[in-house]
């Protein structure tokens, strides 16, 4: 399954703030890298798991639920996959002799004339994680129609579940990576603990070539893709609002 792609590129230097910037005679480079990493952390911000959208005004915070994510992770996971039970909960001993040996083929076939069963008709087969990650969608998640497939043995599906449920904070980790990397504060551990599983390189903005950039690849991503134009002209407001409140500051403090 392909990953999101997300990037941004030279997004904070407009020509405004650029003469701001030249007005007080700051160092460019490190401005743009300050601003490069705020945009990053709201992008961070922006991307679930939360309760509900955060606002993009406020401390500059990376944001998120992790309980959300997890309890969201648990809902998908579920909506692949199922338990096929204990042996010892089947009153037929041979589908319990059958879940006790593997038998993934004669459960199948028994299913599908087990009526009033949530289980009728389904696939039955031995679990791994590529059982949950095949059906997911391109946003990582599992449509509600997806029909599920029965799983032998439920101490392999509880593994598997646990780990679907560590991977939370990926998405979020691609950008946060990225706003720690242009010196922002790291984000809380759910998050950081992702780091080693997300690439996202990123471009310091220098003397000699003030641009910044970076570039998040994740599946989750796709929140923050669709709210790149408010996110980017919140921040530039911000920012341009901050240069303007130097420039004020810089003039009374020359007795003007």
């Amino acid at each position: 399954m392909s990953k999101q792609t997300f990037s941004v590129d030279d997004t904070l230097y407009r020509a405004q703030a650029k003469k701001l910037v030249r007005q007080l005679k700051l160092n460019e480079a490190k401005f743009v890298n300050e601003q490069a990493g705020l945009l990053a952390q709201l992008f961070c911000k922006v991307t679930p798991p939360f309760k509900s959208f955060p606002k993009l005004s406020g401390k500059p915070t990376y944001g998120g639920n992790v309980t959300v994510g997890r309890n969201a992770v648990r809902r998908d996971f579920f909506r692949a996959v199922q338990r096929v039970g204990k042996d010892s909960s089947w009153n037929d001993k041979k589908i319990a002799k059958a879940i006790r040996a593997g038998d993934t083929n004669y459960i199948e076939q028994r299913l599908k004339y087990m009526k009033g069963s949530n289980k009728k008709n389904l696939k039955v087969r031995k679990f791994d994680d590529r059982l949950h990650d095949s059906k997911r969608n391109s946003r990582g998640r599992v449509n509600r129609n997806t029909l599920p497939t029965v799983a032998l043995k439920n101490p392999d599906v509880n593994k598997g579940l646990k780990r679907a449920m560590d991977r939370v904070g990926i998405a979020k980790a691609a950008f946060a990576i990225a706003a720690l990397r242009f010196g922002r504060p790291a984000p809380k551990d759910w998050i950081r603990k992702q780091f080693r599983k997300v690439n996202t390189p990123v471009k310091m903005a220098t003397n000699s070539s003030p641009l910044a950039s970076f570039t998040a690849t994740a599946k989750g991503v796709d929140m923050a893709s669709s709210k790149i134009k408010e996110v980017e002209r919140f921040r530039m407001i911000a920012m341009v609002k901050r240069l303007e409140a130097l420039v004020k500051a810089d003039v009374k403090k020359a007795g003007f």
